[in-house]
């Protein structure tokens, strides 16, 4: 089998939703001043070769969780239309228990696994003085050791054990979150204006918070994942099911895409003038 090497953080087929009806998706590096915006097709962006491949000392690559996800997302194709078909015709969502703890793993692969977030929680830097300051204990505590030790401070070492930190962790997310997810259940927002839409962003999903409150089990906390440009999917109020929201309003439209804006490295939407209206706002 053909190890994968071109691996989209935002899979593709939630990019096919957000572009325009001749397939283009307009997009900008969001920090970039002044803002280019530029069109590109959904398999162009939001990709990294060989982002979660495992590097041995060899150099070899192991694309065992590539093809796990590619997995993951290919079973998340039906739970998205399952949510998104109804939904557009004003109807609940029903979803089997299967597919809804399916949802959730989706959900939170697509919190965790963009480089961008990655980062966030421990830059490169910081990782790199983690590394070295466990050499340091190491050179200290086995000094006879000290030729094999050194081969893992080189910087080609040390960028192979960062990535594979990084990979390794998709696995770790605490059964617990998962639970909390269970219990809060599913939410659905569409947008009933057909010239608003969402944006997507590399870091997709958005946790909003109130003062003091970022604890994902007070249901004044929610976090959300645009799936197409007129529909976001996240955390339910509380009651373990699926609730519909249509919205007329562009106020929490708006709201969502300047948050996905702001932790976002780079934006993309089937409109130019909302990806320029969203980078540079008023």
């Amino acid at each position: 089998m053909t190890a994968p090497k071109r691996h989209h953080y935002v899979p593709q087929m939630i990019l096919n939703g957000f572009a325009d009806p001749d397939g283009w998706l307009y997009w900008c590096k969001h920090h970039e001043k002044p803002t280019m915006v530029r069109r590109a097709r959904p398999a162009e962006l939001f990709l990294q070769n060989h982002l979660y491949s495992t590097l041995a000392e060899s150099g070899i690559k192991d694309p065992s969780m590539e093809r796990a996800l590619s997995v993951l997302e290919s079973e998340a194709v039906g739970v998205i239309d399952a949510i998104t078909g109804p939904a557009r015709r004003g109807q609940v969502p029903v979803l089997s228990q299967g597919q809804m703890r399916l949802w959730y793993l989706f959900f939170l692969m697509q919190w965790r696994r963009t480089p961008e977030n990655q980062r966030a929680c421990t830059s490169d830097e910081e990782a790199s003085r983690m590394i070295d300051e466990l050499l340091d204990e190491l050179r200290a505590a086995l000094p006879h050791r000290l030729a094999e030790i050194e081969t893992y401070a080189t910087p080609e070492a040390k960028a192979r054990t960062i990535r594979n930190v990084r990979v390794q962790s998709l696995l770790g997310f605490r059964a617990n979150v998962m639970g909390v997810l269970e219990r809060r259940g599913i939410a659905v927002l569409r947008i009933c204006q057909p010239r608003k839409q969402f944006i997507v962003g590399s870091r997709p999903v958005v946790k909003l918070t109130a003062p003091g409150c970022t604890d994902l089990n007070d249901p004044r906390v929610e976090m959300w994942l645009p799936v197409a440009a007129d529909i976001a999917v996240g955390v339910g109020a509380g009651d373990g099911g699926i609730t519909l929201v249509h919205t007329r309003d562009e106020t929490p439209v708006r709201q969502l895409n300047l948050s996905i804006a702001k932790q976002s490295g780079t934006i993309a939407a089937g409109s130019a003038a909302l990806v320029q209206s969203i980078a540079n706002p008023r």
